[in-house]
């Protein structure tokens, strides 16, 4: 009985487990497929315009490798926050009734676009001439200034130092 339950059952109900879990994935991933589609948008403006940025404006090098690596790092990177949003909507949010799992990834990729909006506004502002440039950043430690004078000082001065090296 034991010998028969190792060799045919256990097997079986491997598969069956490997086969839900498969669909449990493709249905999740059918589900945010527009926000997989928004990472490669994002992902390919923030590549063309860097390589817009800083060959054609800057005259620097183009080096495949390195454009190559940041580019799968940031694939990587807005992919861990989608599922981390995802995680958090199906073990907290979702069971608690705040919010539903897609509405979590949502945020969690929310959050990819905002640390990022920098980055592309960097570009295009470097691309296009423009000395002003627009900053969630600087709007972040502009809004702390106003409301804690002392806490927004002293994160000016931190991101001034880290700007400088």
């Amino acid at each position: 009985m034991m010998q028969n339950f190792i060799t045919v059952i256990a097997p079986q109900i491997l598969v069956a487990g490997a086969y839900s879990f498969v669909g449990e994935i493709r249905s999740v991933v059918f589900e945010l497929r527009w926000m997989l589609a928004f990472i490669v948008v994002m992902i390919v403006a923030d590549f063309v315009l860097g390589i817009i940025d800083s060959v054609v404006k800057r005259g620097e090098d183009f080096r495949f490798s390195r454009a190559g690596r940041r580019t799968m790092c940031k694939f990587i990177e807005y992919n861990s926050y989608l599922v981390v949003g995802f995680m958090l909507g199906i073990a907290i949010l979702q069971p608690v009734g705040i919010c539903s799992y897609t509405i979590s990834s949502i945020c969690g990729l929310g959050l990819a676009f905002i640390f990022e909006f920098d980055s592309i506004m960097e570009h295009i502002c470097t691309i296009h001439g423009i000395k002003n440039k627009v900053s969630i950043k600087r709007l972040l430690v502009g809004y702390i200034k106003k409301k804690y004078t002392t806490a927004g000082e002293i994160i000016e001065k931190v991101t001034k130092d880290e700007e400088d090296r």
